[in-house]
């Protein structure tokens, strides 16, 4: 029996991502390790540690985070009428967008796009490896490798 899967992207995100926390736990040490071989004060420590939480805790508590995007009808074009769904401290809604660009590495595809309802507004979203399963990463991937040969 074949079991035939949508052309179409229609992703479910997880909101955590190991990877991600992992890249910032690397981040972390290294600034920690910078600031133990600058040999400062203590008063100059407890500042960058004051102003690391300060901007940590903004990037964490301030970003938006998508848990589903859903692509345009196959008979549309690829770059028009995306749908994000997107947690906010307000809860969750869904929001009408345009992809401007899409850029892969191996371990993480970065999505650009201009929002179109509920306000407009440029949106940038990285979708780590782990966030989807393997099928999704596929698809994901390729639509990163449309949107490139597009642009070229």
């Amino acid at each position: 029996m074949t079991v035939l899967t949508s052309l179409r992207i229609d992703t479910v995100i997880n909101p955590v991502s190991y990877l991600q926390i992992l890249f910032y736990i690397a981040l972390s040490g290294i600034i920690i390790l910078l600031a133990v071989l600058a040999s400062l004060s203590l008063w100059q420590y407890v500042l960058i540690l004051i102003v690391s939480v300060a901007v940590i805790g903004y990037l964490a508590l301030s970003r938006p985070i998508i848990l589903h995007i859903s692509q345009p009808p196959l008979g549309k074009d690829i770059y028009r009428d995306w749908q994000l769904m997107i947690r906010m401290g307000r809860g969750d809604a869904l929001w009408q967008a345009q992809l401007k660009a899409v850029t892969q590495s191996r371990w993480v595809i970065c999505f650009d796009f201009d929002i179109v309802e509920p306000h407009q507004s440029p949106l940038s979203i990285a979708v780590f490896r782990d966030q989807v399963n393997a099928e999704e990463w596929r698809k994901l991937i390729v639509l990163a490798n449309m949107t490139a040969s597009k642009h070229i």
